[in-house]
């Protein structure tokens, strides 16, 4: 189980820092310097996959605000209020909506049903595989503020990179594979290959 000290220790030890972070108020340089930045990297890890911990899903309804439809969108859907990322539109193709600031347009009166990221704060909550990649993201963003130069940068991001995309391969083979939908060019070279006898 994760907890917020073990993973402030985790990129501190990364970073190569000897000072160990006793409490969320811990008062030392490097404590202050993580706290400052772990919200927003938090929010910007979570954001980076999609992640089961922190999925949901939503029945969205059209709303009659004129001023956030714009040609050639009839509807619009205003996203829920804690929605961090949106991960898609069930039952609907790619070209048949656009996100656009909090509120997804569409030419369909709806609902809409919609799978999005919710930011979730409690560390106890998160997939082991997150907390791991979110204590090197953190070290990453912090170590050059924390140990000057002498940190390669460079390479801690790349080793968040990694370790993203090993805990994505885990989390997405959690859950079913997800057949796509094909797409309206497709069908119709399909179709028109039917009625032509393409060979």
């Amino acid at each position: 189980m994760s907890d917020y000290v073990t993973i402030a220790n985790m990129a501190a030890a990364r970073i190569g820092t000897e000072t160990r972070i006793s409490s969320p108020d811990d008062d030392r340089f490097v404590a202050r310097t993580i706290k400052a930045a772990w919200d927003i990297q938090r929010q910007a890890a979570i954001r980076d996959g999609a992640w089961n911990f922190a999925a949901r899903r939503s029945e969205l309804a059209a709303e009659n605000d004129p001023d956030k439809v714009i040609y050639p969108w009839a509807y619009g859907f205003p996203l829920p209020e804690k929605c961090l990322r949106l991960v898609e539109v069930l039952d609907t193709s790619r070209d048949d909506y656009a996100l656009e600031g909090d509120t997804i347009l569409a030419n369909t009166l709806g609902p809409l049903y919609i799978r999005y990221l919710v930011d979730v704060e409690e560390p106890a909550l998160w997939d082991a595989g997150f907390a791991e990649s979110f204590a090197l993201r953190l070290a990453w963003r912090t170590g050059r503020r924390i140990a000057g130069s002498a940190f390669d940068q460079d390479q801690c991001g790349f080793e968040y990179r990694q370790s993203l995309s090993a805990a994505k391969r885990v989390d997405a083979r959690e859950n079913p594979p997800i057949d796509q939908e094909e797409s309206s060019w497709i069908k119709a070279r399909f179709q028109s290959h039917v009625l032509t006898g393409w060979r």
